[in-house]
């Protein structure tokens, strides 16, 4: 279970009205209780996981999808259609590519890479989604690079949008984008970390 998973389920518990009916890396499915207005309770179920926000900070809610008891009650037996049914629903699953220009770069330091925009990437963020896509990985990896590719590019791990780095400027020679490539992968390197090679 991940921390961010733990600290969804402190979260669940402590609102005393909730039984887990089965613990996962990424989420939870539990059976709520709910007091009614009448003095009654009704029984609902949900899968409760982290909530990521587009800062990569967290919200202050866990990420909450109702199921009902039958679904509930199929996926406690079936575990890896409840992980294919919460990744069809998550939003952290479906990170979209934002393609950003290298001249976009406002600054690149030791812990953060700045664009000009006011968008922000911790090289922290990018490691933590890279092992939370590729388990086991050794390696302090922010994302991928290729530079093959018609542009090459250097695609971060950001959270939610994946920012592409394109090296593909027109108005520079295709040696000075090579070089701009070389220089942003490098200056990683020289922060600790890598880039996986796709090329």
């Amino acid at each position: 279970m991940t921390t961010e998973t733990e600290i969804v389920k402190i979260q669940v518990q402590s609102t005393g009205r909730a039984e887990i009916l089965l613990e996962e890396n990424d989420y939870l499915i539990v059976k709520w209780t709910v007091p009614l207005e009448s003095g009654g309770v009704k029984t609902e179920f949900s899968f409760e996981a982290y909530a990521y926000a587009a800062s990569g900070m967290a919200n202050d809610y866990p990420w909450s999808h109702k199921i009902t008891e039958e679904q509930a009650l199929y996926f406690v037996g079936h575990v890896d259609e409840a992980t294919e049914y919460f990744k069809s629903k998550h939003h952290y699953f479906h990170t979209e590519i934002r393609e950003v220009s290298f001249e976009d770069i406002r600054s690149i330091e030791k812990d953060v890479i700045r664009f000009n925009d006011g968008h922000s990437v911790t090289w922290r963020e990018c490691v933590f989604n890279f092992n939370r896509l590729h388990p086991g990985s050794k390696y302090k990896c922010v994302g991928d690079r290729d530079i093959t590719s018609e542009p090459p590019y250097i695609e971060l791990y950001s959270v939610y949008v994946h920012d592409r780095i394109l090296f593909g400027d027109i108005r520079l020679t295709q040696k000075q984008n090579i070089d701009n490539f070389h220089r942003l992968q490098k200056q990683i390197q020289d922060f600790g970390y890598t880039t996986f090679d796709l090329s």
